[in-house]
């Protein structure tokens, strides 16, 4: 898949067609799934089922964007073991999905949800695992005018007519600094400008999608490291922020690795620490 290009054309589908998601299609993605699908953290056990749209109503009160479930034709569902870093592997692994499904042609969007349990009991998931990551996808309609939120707080709300399901993003050079958070000097030599390597990696990570579209997270360039930082934000559960940190975290290893090779993400302890504000963390790391 040419990564860069899937994740530059990728628009969120909010409304979907009435054509049929075949089973071949189905079987294509499950075949991915097994088989070229990439993981964070290997060694979790993971699971994924398929619900057609028969299943809209029992997810209703379950899973949604923002409280909205959005219809479609199928929905995906990622299971996964306990286990530490389940949710960052969950959302690297979906949204590499959910690109695939873009390369073929679909259309999807992200659903949102705080309780494992419910979602399983809603759709009769009779499994030991927990529910990591859900979507919906389908064929999508084409954009109409729209109106799109972007949520700066609960009282500073930007509203926009868009033509297309465009999400605001933060530009690179909001969410990258050099040797310390905050930290600019030197910053944009490093990295280069438009269409070099590693400014296209932060590029492909600056259009992550996240809840809300808070994108509440960057990096620190450290000794030569790329440093991912997770920042405090009131609106993110801890679900939705660690998905987004795996979604943000594949955006700019499959970016990178058309050049560098395979990017592989140090997580946790294993990451390089560097100093940080009150509340941030380090996520993960990586060297190229």
């Amino acid at each position: 898949m040419d990564y860069n290009a899937l994740i530059q054309n990728r628009r969120s589908a909010r409304q979907f067609t009435n054509e049929k998601v075949t089973d071949a299609v189905c079987a294509e993605l499950e075949s991915y799934y097994r088989g070229g699908c990439q993981k964070l953290v290997p060694q979790i056990s993971t699971e994924l089922r398929f619900f057609g749209s028969q299943s809209r109503q029992a997810l209703e009160r379950a899973a949604g964007y923002n409280e909205f479930l959005v219809g479609a034709p199928q929905y995906l569902v990622l299971l996964s073991e306990k286990a530490e870093h389940l949710y960052e592997n969950a959302g690297f692994m979906m949204e590499d999905l959910v690109l695939k499904l873009e390369d073929m042609g679909l259309g999807s969007c992200w659903l949102t949800f705080t309780d494992s349990k419910a979602i399983k009991d809603a759709l009769g998931i009779d499994s030991p695992l927990e529910v990591a990551a859900v979507a919906a996808f389908g064929y999508p309609q084409k954009a109409r005018k729209n109106m799109r939120f972007n949520v700066l707080s609960m009282t500073n709300v930007d509203m926009a007519a868009k033509r297309h399901y465009f999400d605001p993003k933060r530009p690179v050079g909001d969410m990258v600094f050099m040797d310390a958070w905050g930290e600019t000097k030197g910053r944009d030599e490093y990295i280069g400008f438009y269409d070099d390597m590693l400014w296209e990696a932060f590029f492909a990570a600056s259009m992550s999608p996240s809840y809300l579209n808070r994108q509440a997270y960057g990096f620190v360039i450290a000794g030569g490291e790329i440093v991912l930082v997770s920042r405090p934000d009131d609106y993110n559960t801890e679900i939705d922020g660690n998905l987004s940190l795996g979604v943000v975290m594949l955006h700019f290893a499959a970016a990178a690795s058309a050049w560098a090779g395979q990017v592989t993400w140090k997580l946790g302890t294993d990451a390089k620490q560097i100093p940080l504000p009150e509340g941030y963390r380090v996520v993960a790391s990586c060297s190229l």
